[in-house]
């Protein structure tokens, strides 16, 4: 009976994918369907004998298995993914269909390596469901599976830059299932940019934390005193009526052209600053209602105005310490990459909101502006180009450096407002795909780009910023009576449990050390081992054992991540060579004590330089 299959398959996947179950049993009225998958009809018809699942299409019917040697086919398509499989590769595979292709690379696949399945379809993954038993993918933690009707959800945040890591930038494969990108044509097309631009952003955030490595960890101890007296933001957002407009102000070379014209919307809107354009908006006599910093190297020059130095800011544990220690008003934690500190806080029930910035200050603005029920956005000095060649407004910290054309970063040619040529960058071009990404996925938000210059963002209503003021700010608005409901945090409960938590760190990054250098010995051991070819042995199953313990207890210290970070450009370089596989075995075991014995010995320098910091914790939570 389908039903039985369909109850089989609904169990396997309540304890991995239970979201997806969840979504499955929405009532049929609330369903919700990518545009694509309207007026798919999805069906599984018997050929000699043989299941056989199909979708039609308009008058046309597409096959989505073989109906011959499909084992043979299989083998093929599996033999032409990939030349050479790296330690935990990920395939990443467009369509589950009945399973057939997850099903072989699980066969054929080594067993560190997994897969990533995206699936497009609620009718397909419906029909399958009830006439195919997959209970054994489901059940299989190499499979990863990802229900994009139910992905793509407002409030729902899996994206695919949250489950690729650097490792995977240039490890990875990629597949589609059998005509699926015939029937998700539009679908199958922004997944592949999306693969793409998870890579982009996996290979940039290593390149942040190689380059911001070490401030991140100086400013989270010096930030977490902080955090006691700061604000809830989700709350805030319970006192925010819906469709108030939302100016973000960032601080492209643009800013200089229409800066005076925001004069008329303060009190008409919310206005939301990036943390560099706090400046400019100062001088011109502008007090926005909010602003943050995502920024580890961001310093006080940034707070060079003592009116900016009141604004309500939205920031991480990470933000720059001297900006911060400097700002006096009311702060907004929110979670970014600080799994130590939101960790504690989800675990005892006030959770740290976690945005999904886009990578860039200004891309977090335009994401609290949406998170504080603003419907219509207008972007001002969001040039994300090199505007007349240069980086930033001409009366901000970085605007007032003269930057060289040739000496401008990562430099890309894009397109502007006008469709001429413009000077963009990687970076700048990210910032921008976000901006469109989050405007095709939500019908009900409406982006005004009143920048009057910069990158063309697809999308977007160009105007200029004193129309968009007239048409769009048009209500009065009190945002400083809204704020004054923020609520704390902490009550004196939680701040006395988080203040014992945060006490334990320097007994916890000592337990690291001593795992450490326990292990660096038994690499050591193993390596003199193995080149006197005396490795067959117990003696030496042992010494991998240990260390393989201390590793699992190391990676699950509450404090590793700080040691990560720290290690800086470091992790990259391990990255890059770590999951390289040698073909001769006495080599490879040289290799692992060599990588091992490297990487233990980085780690205990981090950890070392990360001790002066514990001074901080011991001064700021005696």
């Amino acid at each position: 009976m389908p039903d039985s299959i369909y109850s089989r398959n609904i169990d396997a996947m309540r304890s991995r994918f239970a979201d997806v179950v969840n979504y499955l049993e929405t009532p049929p009225e609330d369903i919700r369907m990518i545009e694509e998958d309207l007026d798919i009809i999805a069906d599984v018809t018997e050929v000699d004998g043989k299941k056989v699942l199909i979708a039609q299409k308009g008058d046309k019917v597409y096959r989505l298995d073989s109906l011959y040697d499909s084992d043979r086919m299989l083998d093929l398509w599996f033999d032409g993914l990939k030349e050479d499989w790296d330690l935990d590769a990920k395939l990443f595979m467009y369509g589950l269909g009945n399973g057939m292709y997850v099903r072989k690379f699980l066969q054929r696949a080594r067993k560190d390596c997994a897969i990533v399945v995206h699936e497009p379809s609620y009718k397909i993954f419906k029909a399958v469901l009830e006439n195919f038993d997959l209970t054994d993918i489901f059940a299989d933690p190499r499979v990863r599976f990802v229900f994009w009707p139910l992905h793509t959800i407002e409030g729902v945040k899996l994206t695919y830059h949250e489950i690729m890591s650097y490792t995977d930038v240039y490890s990875l494969a990629g597949s589609y299932h059998l005509n699926y990108p015939d029937l998700f044509k539009n679908d199958s097309m922004e997944y592949a940019k999306g693969l793409e631009r998870a890579r982009a952003l996996a290979s940039a955030n290593q390149r942040v934390n190689d380059f911001f490595g070490g401030y991140f960890s100086k400013n989270v101890f010096s930030n977490l005193a902080l955090l006691e007296d700061s604000f809830d933001i989700v709350k805030l957002a319970d006192h925010m009526p819906e469709d108030i407009p939302a100016i973000v102000v960032a601080a492209g070379p643009s800013l200089d052209k229409n800066i005076k014209e925001l004069k008329m919307a303060k009190g008409k809107c919310l206005i939301i600053s990036t943390d560099t354009a706090l400046k400019p908006l100062s001088l011109a006599g502008i007090v926005p209602d909010l602003t943050a910093i995502m920024d580890g190297k961001k310093d006080d020059r940034y707070l060079s105005e003592e009116d900016s130095r009141l604004v309500p800011i939205v920031c991480t544990p990470r933000g720059g310490t001297e900006f911060l220690h400097l700002h006096t008003g009311m702060k907004f934690f929110i979670n970014d990459y600080c799994d130590h500190i939101s960790g504690f806080m989800k675990n005892n029930g006030h959770a740290l909101m976690k945005l999904d910035t886009g990578g860039s200050v200004a891309n977090a603005c335009f994401a609290i502006a949406k998170f504080l029920h603003c419907r219509r956005i207008i972007l001002v000095g969001q040039d994300l180009a090199y505007t007349g060649d240069k980086t930033h407004s001409a009366v901000t910290v970085r605007g007032a450096r003269n930057t060289p054309v040739d000496k401008l970063e990562h430099v890309e040619m894009d397109v502007d407002i006008n469709g001429d040529p413009i000077r963009s960058s990687r970076e700048f071009k990210l910032y921008k795909e976000w901006f469109e990404q989050q405007i095709r996925l939500d019908n009900n938000l409406e982006v005004v780009d009143a920048t009057e210059g910069g990158i063309r963002i697809e999308g977007t209503r160009l105007m200029t910023l004193k129309d968009a003021i007239d048409e769009y700010c048009t209500a009065d608005f009190d945002f400083s009576g809204i704020i004054k409901q923020a609520q704390p945090i902490f009550d004196d409960k939680l701040k006395k449990k988080y203040r014992e938590f945060v006490k334990r760190v320097p007994d916890q990054l000592m337990d690291i050390r001593r795992l450490i250098r326990a292990s660096v010995s038994d690499y050591s051991s193993m390596r003199k081992m193995v080149q006197k070819n005396d490795y067959h042995n117990s003696k030496m199953k042992t010494l991998f054992h240990n260390c393989e313990k201390r590793t699992k207890d190391i990676e699950n210290s509450p404090v590793i991540e700080y040691v990560q970070t720290q290690l800086k450009e470091k992790s990259t370089e391990l990255l890059d060579k770590v999951n390289k596989l040698e073909s001769d075995e006495r080599q490879e075991l040289l290799t692992v004590c060599d990588l091992g014995e490297q990487h233990l010995k980085d780690m205990d320098q981090a950890v070392e330089e990360l001790l002066p910091y514990m001074d901080i914790i011991k001064r700021d939570f005696k």
